[in-house]
C-alpha cells in the first residue's frame, strides 16, 4: 500500500511538470520542467525503439507533425515579410516536438510504474494532478508559510497574481489553468460515460465525480475558462448518456445521474456554507462565479470581462495584405486583444489561422485512428479549442500529443472494455 501510495505521488509530481511546467529558482534561466520531460521523452523513444528494433514514427503522428511544420515556415514567411523579430510562433515545430517529446516521458513512465497507460489511466492521473493544484491554489491563498515556500522557489510570475489578486497553483493559474482543467473535465466526462470499468467501479465513479464538482468550482475561481470545460463536459454526459442510448434510462444510468446529483447537492451545501462562513472564499466565489451572481441579482448575465472583451478586444488588421499574411507581431501584449482568433490574424493573417485551424481539427478526428470509441472526445476537443480563441489565444496540443503516446497493446486492452 505505501509503494503504491509513493508511486501515486511520483507520477503526480511527473505530470504536473508536464501539464503546468514550472521554472525553478535554481534552473539555468529559460528551462523548465517541460523540457526536462521532453528530455525523459527522448531517452525513452530511443530505448523503446531499440527494444523494439525499428525506429519508425506512427503515419498520424507524421502528419501531425508535417501540418506544424507547416504552419511554422508560413509564420517565418510572416515575420520575415514584415520584418519582425517575433518568432513566437515561427519555431511552433520546436514547441510541438516538445510536446510530444514531454508526452512521450509522462506514457513511458506511467507504464513502467503501473504496468499500463490506458486512456483511463491517463485520465486518473491528469484528474489528481487537477484535483491537487486546486488544493494547492486554496492553500497558498489561505496560508501564508505555504505561500511564501512556493513563491520562495518556484518561478511563475506570481508577482502579477498577488497584483491582482488571483489564485495560482504551481505552474496553475490564469487561463493556463482553465484551459487544461477544460480539457481534463471533458476526459472525466468520458470516464463516467464511455468506460464501463469506471461505471462498474463505485469507487471510480465516486472519484470521478467528486474531482469533477471539485475542479469545477475550485478552476473556475483561479480561471473562468475553466466553465467551457464545465459545460462542455455535462454536455458530454447528457449526449451519451440520454441521445446516444436514445433516452433509454437503464438501472445503470439512474445510478449514475442519483449519484451525480448527490454529489452537485453536498458540493452546492459545502459552498454555501463556505460562502457565508468566509469572506475570503465569498470573495472567490463571486470572483469564479460572476456570471451567475450577476444573473441572480440583476437578471442579466455578464461579467467584467467579457463586457471588456467584447468592448474593446475585437481587433483586426486594418489593410488586405495584413489580413492575409499578417503583421508578424504577437509579443508582449502589443495590439491589446487576448482573443486567439485576433491574435493569430493579426500575427500571421487569416491562412496562417487557417492553417493553424486545420492542424488541431487533424488532431482531433487522428486520436480516432488510435482510440475506439472515442468520437464524442475528439469532437469536444476540437470544439475546445475554437470556443475558447473566443477568450484567450491557447494551445491544446499537449493532450494529442499524450493521447498519440498511449501502447497501442494496452489502448486496445482499455477499449475493449468500453461500453
Amino acid at each position: 500500500m505505501f509503494k503504491r501510495f509513493l508511486i501515486a505521488v511520483l507520477l503526480i509530481i511527473i505530470v504536473s511538470f508536464y501539464l503546468f511546467p514550472i521554472s525553478f529558482t535554481f534552473f539555468p534561466e529559460g528551462l523548465n520542467t517541460k523540457m526536462l520531460m521532453a528530455v525523459v521523452g527522448i531517452v525513452a523513444f530511443g530505448y523503446d525503439k531499440l527494444q523494439e528494433g525499428s525506429f519508425t514514427l506512427s503515419r498520424t503522428v507524421l502528419i501531425s507533425a508535417l501540418l506544424a511544420v507547416v504552419f511554422s515556415i508560413w509564420c517565418l514567411f510572416s515575420i520575415s515579410e514584415n520584418a519582425t523579430d517575433d518568432t513566437t510562433y515561427s519555431r511552433y515545430w520546436l514547441s510541438f516536438a516538445t510536446w510530444l517529446g514531454g508526452a512521450y516521458g509522462v506514457c513511458f513512465l506511467i507504464r513502467k510504474l503501473t504496468g499500463k497507460c490506458d486512456l483511463e489511466q491517463l485520465t486518473f492521473y491528469l484528474s489528481l494532478v487537477c484535483v491537487v493544484q486546486c488544493i494547492l491554489a486554496l492553500a497558498i491563498d489561505n496560508i501564508p508559510a505555504i505561500q511564501k515556500l512556493i513563491d520562495g522557489f518556484v518561478l511563475q510570475g506570481q508577482e502579477f497574481y498577488h497584483k491582482v489578486n488571483r489564485l495560482y497553483g504551481i505552474g496553475a493559474s490564469l487561463d493556463t489553468a482553465g484551459v487544461r482543467f477544460s480539457v481534463v473535465l471533458v476526459l472525466i466526462a468520458h470516464q463516467l460515460t464511455r468506460n464501463g470499468a469506471a461505471l462498474r467501479s463505485a469507487t471510480k465513479s465516486i472519484f470521478y465525480f467528486i474531482a469533477f464538482s471539485f475542479i469545477v468550482v475550485v478552476g473556475s475561481i483561479i480561471a473562468r475558462t475553466t466553465w467551457v470545460g464545465a459545460i462542455a463536459g455535462i454536455v458530454y454526459m447528457l449526449v451519451s448518456n440520454l441521445v446516444i442510448k436514445q433516452g433509454v434510462l437503464e438501472s445503470r444510468q439512474i445510478y449514475f445521474w442519483l449519484l451525480l446529483l448527490g454529489i452537485v447537492l453536498i458540493t452546492i451545501a459545502v459552498s454555501t456554507y463556505l460562502y457565508y462562513h468566509n469572506p475570503d472564499f465569498r470573495a472567490n466565489l463571486r470572483f469564479g462565479f460572476e456570471g451567475f451572481f450577476n444573473w441572480a441579482e440583476t437578471g442579466v448575465f455578464r461579467t467584467d470581462s467579457t463586457d471588456r472583451l467584447n468592448r474593446v478586444m475585437w481587433v483586426w488588421p486594418k489593410d488586405t495584405r495584413s489580413w492575409i499574411i499578417g503583421t508578424g507581431l504577437f509579443d508582449d501584449w502589443i495590439y491589446g486583444t487576448d482573443i486567439g482568433y485576433c491574435r493569430f490574424t493579426l500575427y500571421c493573417g487569416l491562412v496562417g489561422l487557417v492553417l493553424f485551424s486545420i492542424f488541431f481539427i487533424y488532431n482531433g478526428i487522428a486520436i480516432n485512428f488510435r482510440l475506439e470509441h472515442v468520437e464524442l472526445v475528439s469532437f469536444f476537443l476540437i470544439a475546445l479549442t475554437f470556443i475558447i480563441w473566443l477568450k484567450v489565444s491557447t494551445d491544446i496540443f499537449f493532450i494529442y500529443a499524450l493521447l498519440f503516446c498511449l501502447d497501442r497493446e494496452n489502448v486496445q486492452t482499455c477499449t475493449s472494455s468500453t461500453t
